[in-house]
């Protein structure tokens, strides 16, 4: 796997070396910490124990491994791509939210304020049930 660029992922998994980046709330959107907390081995433990997976309920950022990748593609990481295209529709702010890794993001360096806007959408690991739920109270197509 290619340890990459300086440039964080901020949909990454929970594992050790991975900060918590924001906490899931009860709408569904996620709350950006001021800044991230290290995610301890004890902390691993204890929220996997949980029958929910912790990508479901909280946001994880590490080290961007670019082609290391499964979601990375030419033009560079699918996720954002993707959330950008998908999430079109949904009203968003004109300032950009508070961000402690906006200067290293990914998704940032990829596309701007457009992706901080939408990012608290994005969930790491989401159902299917919780995809069409979302769309359906948002109100919007799904893209052909």
């Amino acid at each position: 796997m290619k340890e990459a660029t300086s440039k964080l992922c901020p949909s990454h998994r929970c594992k050790s070396g991975s900060q918590l980046l924001g906490v899931r709330q009860d709408d569904g959107t996620v709350a950006i910490l001021p800044q991230p907390l290290p995610v301890t081995e004890e902390f691993i433990k204890t929220v996997s124990q949980h029958e929910t997976p912790p990508e479901q309920r909280f946001r994880f950022t590490n080290k961007c491994v670019e082609s290391g990748c499964g979601q990375w593609s030419e033009k560079g990481c699918g996720v954002v791509e993707r959330m950008l295209n998908y999430l079109n529709q949904v009203p968003v702010l004109d300032a950009l939210p508070t961000c402690a890794i906006r200067k290293s993001c990914r998704w940032f360096s990829q596309r701007g304020g457009d992706a901080c806007r939408l990012c608290s959408y994005v969930i790491t690991e989401i159902t299917e049930e919780e995809v069409a739920a979302y769309v359906d109270a948002m109100e919007f197509e799904r893209p052909q």
